[in-house]
């Protein structure tokens, strides 16, 4: 399902076609970093850096690992130092 207008999309790709490889990059590096930063701010501000690399995992990856592997990741990411 979509609410965009099949003429907005075709608008986009355009747009988006139009961009070169670097650029495209820069702009999804942008984003990755736009979500990463809204991510943490719900962490808190209290949280350890284990606290944050946790964080972070359980919202970007969690669904893509099993349960055990979850727990297993998780507990790596508290024995890390940054």
């Amino acid at each position: 399902m979509s609410d965009t207008s099949p003429d907005v999309e075709k608008r986009f790709r355009t747009m988006m076609a139009s961009r070169t490889p670097e650029e495209r990059l820069r702009m999804a590096s942008r984003m990755f970093s736009t979500a990463r930063a809204l991510v943490l701010s719900g962490a808190g501000a209290d949280e350890s850096d284990a606290g944050r690399r946790q964080h972070l995992f359980l919202r970007f990856y969690a669904r893509d690992f099993s349960e055990s592997d979850c727990g297993r990741i998780l507990h790596e990411l508290t024995k890390r130092s940054r």
